[in-house]
């Protein structure tokens, strides 16, 4: 028959899995904070080289090139 665990074995075994368990969480969330880093950077680099901007530009239905104020508001009313 297999010797029995004593309270102190079973608490110590389970303060390992815990220790065990509190790594992995650590990693887990240390790569989710390290990923959304890198990409806040690099839409950082694309925002600092006007890629937004063009982003949008195309992105829009109409574009206004060259009328001014007056033609932009035109072409918002009339659309």
């Amino acid at each position: 028959m297999a010797p029995h665990k004593t309270m102190a074995e079973r608490v110590a075994s389970l303060a390992r899995e815990r220790l065990g368990q509190s790594s992995v969480e650590y990693a887990i969330v240390l790569g989710a904070f390290l990923a959304m880093v890198v990409a806040l950077g690099a839409f950082w680099a694309m925002a600092a080289e006007g890629g937004l901007q063009r982003l949008a530009a195309r992105a829009a239905s109409h574009v206004v090139v060259g009328e001014g104020a007056i033609g932009g508001m035109r072409d918002i009313v009339l659309f």
